[in-house]
């Protein structure tokens, strides 16, 4: 499958290093210079591409890793987005004038849904509290990457892909089910 990163951080770049060694094809758009990154990508084993962000969102699924003072910058000329998967790592954040609460500004999620409304967006974590881990039917090994989102099909898919990186994708929906019922007082 090609998968294409828009953004790069340790996650997404660990997720590309992965997904070309498991034989996807990566292309990589850095948001900032495809300079900064090149040395890394030609360490990369597999197939593995430096290209522009249009080119990075041709893939059938998309990783994104945007500032988020940068995401309508960054994501709001892309092609058709059309039933394509869009994984929304954990953005960062470079300004805190852009979390003054007097603005009463949108989630970096809700920005991206509006730019990309025909997009399944899931919303992956690698880092996840150990307090809300917690979950009565798995143990956590430090090889999961968490995500949730509105769209089963395109959950199952990404769940699928995480599997053939040797993670283990772990769904927050339904953990969420299983602690609920489990804790429940009935």
């Amino acid at each position: 499958m090609k998968i294409g990163f828009i953004g790069v951080c340790r996650t997404t770049m660990d997720l590309a290093a992965r997904a070309a060694k498991s034989g996807h094809q990566v292309l990589i758009s850095h948001t900032r210079s495809n300079n900064h990154v090149r040395d890394l990508v030609g360490m990369m084993e597999g197939k593995v591409k430096l290209v522009s962000r249009r080119e990075a969102a041709e893939a059938k699924m998309l990783v994104v890793f945007v500032p988020r003072e940068d995401i309508q910058l960054f994501l709001s000329d892309l092609p058709d987005m059309s039933e394509k998967i869009l994984l929304h790592a954990n953005n960062p954040i470079y300004s805190l004038e852009c979390l003054a609460p007097s603005l009463n500004l949108k989630s970096s999620g809700e920005i991206i849904a509006s730019l990309l409304p025909e997009a399944h967006i899931v919303k992956i974590h690698n880092i996840v509290d150990s307090e809300i881990q917690v979950s009565p039917k798995k143990v956590q090994s430090g090889n999961e990457l968490f995500y949730t989102g509105a769209n089963k099909e395109a959950k199952n898919k990404v769940k699928s892909f995480l599997k053939t990186l040797n993670f283990l994708g772990i769904d927050f929906d339904e953990m969420y089910l299983e602690t609920k019922f489990a804790y429940s007082p009935n």
